[in-house]
């Protein structure tokens, strides 16, 4: 998939798979959050039919599905802030899973999106506080689950 990203978050993504980089999957998410420009926040948007494809493709993966769809809304919905550790978390959690290279190849049957949903996971995780605040301020149900 070709997504036009800012040239450090670009950079991020195409070394984290390289020798030398190797990563905890909490240090790439820091570290691929730290690339992420206003820039990077602004295409968001205009990536939701290429999210939703690839999402429609994950036929045994309800969770990821959902999980990945949660994050991507946050997005949609939040002014944009570059400053929001949130934000830029979540955004790299986004892009990682639309990127055409992984960690993990995700055309490896059974464990391809592992790599995917570890670090859509952590974003969750990391932020839960912030995005249970979100749906809050917007009167949804937050599920212990997520």
């Amino acid at each position: 998939m070709n997504i036009s990203l800012s040239s450090p978050l670009s950079r991020y993504l195409a070394d984290m798979s390289r020798p030398g980089h190797e990563a905890t999957t909490s240090q790439h998410l820091e570290r691929g959050a730290e690339c992420v420009q206003a820039e990077d926040l602004a295409a968001l948007p205009r990536l939701r039919t290429a999210v939703e494809a690839k999402l429609a493709g994950i036929a045994d993966s309800p969770r990821l599905r959902e999980r990945v769809g949660l994050l991507l809304r946050y997005l949609e919905e939040s002014p944009i802030d570059p400053t929001n550790v949130c934000q830029r978390e979540a955004a790299f959690a986004v892009f990682y899973f639309l990127k055409g290279y992984d960690l993990i190849p995700d055309s490896l049957p059974d464990v391809g999106l592992l790599d995917d949903a570890l670090l859509v996971e952590t974003a969750l995780r990391r932020n839960a506080h912030d995005l249970h605040a979100h749906w809050s301020a917007r009167g949804r149900s937050w599920s212990e689950s997520f």
